[in-house]
Parts: structure tokens; C-alpha cells; sequence
């Protein structure tokens, strides 16, 4: 069974997403851009996150996290390579890592560029990646820490997953 997914908007231009699995009843948050949009979320589909899968250490994809690390007792995962950079942080992955939401599988993919540690997020199972400020609709994400060849890389790696992948991402400018 498919995870069911909430997309919705936070700050002024991140999406904010909720990642549930039906069967398990567990849910994930991916980044946590501002809290009342997510807490909206939260209460609008009744889900009660067990996790937040972040992307990457900017302030507008962690600013909640310790706030909803207090109030859900949740984990928060994120890259390796940023780990001191982001709040609460519990448990670290880098490529080629896997993690499960209940049965779900999720596939770790180092996609650096925006930022030098930064991951998406694969669900095979569910054909979904959530690739935060790595891939965009319209473009990719600003380099402020590599060079356009590591982002082309990231971008190639994307690239190669199936046609049929959706794709959501942390923002749209």
C-alpha cells in the first residue's frame, strides 16, 4: 500500500510535507520549515509524526524541529555531513543508507550542490523522492556550498531514478 502524502505551503515559499503509511500508522515529516503550518497539517489529517527526515541544516528547513521534537517525541534524522548544524538531531545517514517509515523502504541519496551534505529521500515502494532544495520543478537550488559540477552529479543521480518518480520539493521560486 502506498504512503499517503499532505503537501502544503510554510513560511513564504517552502512546502511542507507529512509523509503517512497507512498500514503502520507512522508518519514522517520531511524538514520542518515553521511550525503552525505543520501542526495545521498534523491536526487537519489526524497523523501523529514519529520522524523528521531532514534534507539539509538551512533555517528554513529546521526552525521546528526542536519545538516538534519536544511535543511529538519524535526522532530527527538527517545527513552526516551537516550533523552539527542541525537541531535535535538523533540519528545520521549518508548515501546509500536506508531507513523504513513501517514497511515502507526509504532510500538515502546523497544529492550535495545547495548545500555539501545534503540528501533526498527515495520511497521506491511508493515511487516518491523528496529532493528538498536539490531539484525543483523549474530549476535546482542555489550553490552556496559546491561548485555547478557536484550539483550536475546530484542532479544526474535524480536523473536515474524512474520516469515515474513524483517528485516534491522544499520550495518553488
Amino acid at each position: 500500500m502506498p504512503v499517503e502524502i499532505e503537501q502544503f505551503m510554510c513560511r513564504s515559499d517552502n512546502f511542507g510535507v507529512l509523509v503517512h503509511d497507512p498500514k503502520s500508522g507512522q508518519t514522517a515529516i520531511i524538514d520542518a520549515p515553521e511550525e503552525a503550518p505543520i501542526l495545521a497539517a498534523i491536526k487537519r489529517t489526524g497523523w501523529t509524526p514519529t520522524m523528521i527526515l531532514t534534507t539539509h541544516h538551512h533555517m528554513d528547513h529546521v526552525e521546528a524541529n526542536l519545538a516538534l521534537k519536544e511535543r511529538f517525541k519524535l526522532r530527527i534524522v538527517g545527513p552526516e555531513a551537516e550533523k552539527a548544524k542541525i537541531p535535535g538531531i538523533d540519528e545520521t545517514v549518508e548515501d546509500g543508507s536506508v531507513l523504513h517509515l513501517g514497511d515502507e523502504r526509504i532510500e538515502v541519496i546523497a544529492t550535495p550542490g545547495h548545500t555539501a551534505g545534503h540528501v533526498s529521500y527515495y520511497l521506491p515502494a511508493s515511487r516518491v523522492a523528496f529532493t528538498a532544495d536539490t531539484l525543483f520543478a523549474l530549476g535546482c537550488g542555489r550553490l552556496f556550498e559546491c561548485k555547478p559540477p557536484v550539483m550536475y552529479e546530484s542532479l544526474k543521480k535524480l536523473a536515474a531514478l524512474p520516469a515515474e518518480t513524483a517528485i516534491y520539493c522544499g520550495h518553488e521560486y
